[in-house]
């Protein structure tokens, strides 16, 4: 009998831009084929599937360095060195500052899963924004340090916020009650919800990764990476463990981590991935897949099957890859570099022989 007998990824381009300086942040609309892409230099633009620019906000030589879009495609936020929080309506295609912060960076931000309301932190606060009515809702201290990075519950409304110490957890039932603490050595420095919510993880500055099963404390605590954890991302749960698999960017390295089916004899274990030359900058899992996606400052753009196998690198642009962000359908993968590149490739499989 003859069939198919492997299926190996297919990147195809699509288009490519070239902005004016290094790409900080991509992000894709929730709803519709439109995706934007923020610059050192202060710029955003707006993208359509075919590759048509719009410019949001021109370059101001004050980088951006977060950018977010609202659950249902409505609002676009940014914000960065130039302290300013801007808005833009998709309806009336106007933007607009709704805050400044003066001596302030605006360096991470925050839309909630199903609502118009914005998170981001300014210094040691975090800042609760209902977008469609233009008012503040809530000011949060995290009092220990600056607030590093915010991720919202996929399920509810729960806010983490990473900082000095570990990761405080505010639920939108009280914003006045006193958050939830999720303690790590050092600073935690990038937070993230999986996507079925039952685990939080932190990537950390003393060279540890903490994973917390919401509810069911005390926390595990990875060790042994070679540098600070500067980024995580979770995958869908895997059929054969039952549980996500989450995977940590350092240095020039990725790490995947999986709790087994035995926990308390098996508990974590980890795979560590080595393809990159140069420091990883972005990982990301495609949406409802264990398909894990990597761009490295090598310029190389890295597809690893299952989460562990190496099934594609591309190389890109030659000054590196700054960061990538998947379709919300999985279908395309959109890269920015260092360079101030921008480029789509559409992903497929094809078939690669018959057995």
């Amino acid at each position: 009998m003859f069939g198919v007998k492997t299926a190996k990824l297919q990147l195809t381009p699509q288009w490519q831009h070239a902005l004016s300086d290094y790409v900080t942040a991509l992000q894709w609309s929730s709803v519709g084929d439109q995706a934007a892409a923020a610059t050192a230099a202060g710029e955003v633009v707006l993208f359509a599937a075919t590759g048509t620019a719009t410019p949001l906000q021109s370059a101001q030589e004050q980088a951006v360095n977060c950018l977010g879009c609202s659950a249902q495609g409505d609002f676009w936020a940014w914000g960065g060195q130039a302290g300013e929080l801007c808005l833009w309506r998709e309806q009336t295609h106007e933007r607009k500052v709704l805050e400044t912060y003066e001596g302030a960076w605006i360096d991470t931000l925050a839309w909630h899963p199903t609502r118009p309301i914005l998170a981001y932190g300014v210094g040691s606060t975090v800042h609760i924004w209902d977008a469609k009515e233009e008012s503040a809702i809530a000011t949060l201290d995290f009092e220990a340090s600056s607030v590093l990075h915010l991720d919202w519950h996929p399920q509810d409304d729960r806010l983490a916020a990473s900082g000095h110490g570990g990761i405080k957890v505010w639920s939108q039932s009280d914003w006045s009650a006193g958050p939830t603490v999720v303690e790590v050595p050092g600073a935690s420095l990038f937070c993230a919800w999986s996507a079925d919510g039952r685990y939080l993880g932190s990537g950390n500055l003393d060279r540890t990764l903490t994973v917390a099963e919401w509810g069911s404390p005390p926390p595990w605590l990875m060790q042994g990476f070679p540098g600070k954890v500067r980024q995580i991302t979770w995958s869908m749960p895997n059929t054969a463990s039952g549980s996500p698999l989450v995977a940590a960017a350092c240095v020039e390295g990725i790490t995947i981590w999986e709790r087994g089916k035995q926990v308390k004899k098996g508990g974590w274990q980890s795979q560590v991935l080595q393809h990159h030359q140069e420091r990883v900058n972005e990982i990301a899992f495609q949406p409802d897949s264990l398909l894990l996606a990597s761009a490295g400052q090598d310029g190389r753009i890295a597809l690893w099957r299952e989460g562990r196998k190496l099934d594609q690198s591309l190389k890109t642009f030659s000054t590196g890859v700054s960061t990538l962000a998947w379709s919300p359908t999985g279908d395309r993968l959109l890269a920015g570099g260092s360079g101030g590149e921008v480029a789509l490739w559409q992903v497929s499989r094809r078939a690669q022989g018959f057995g």
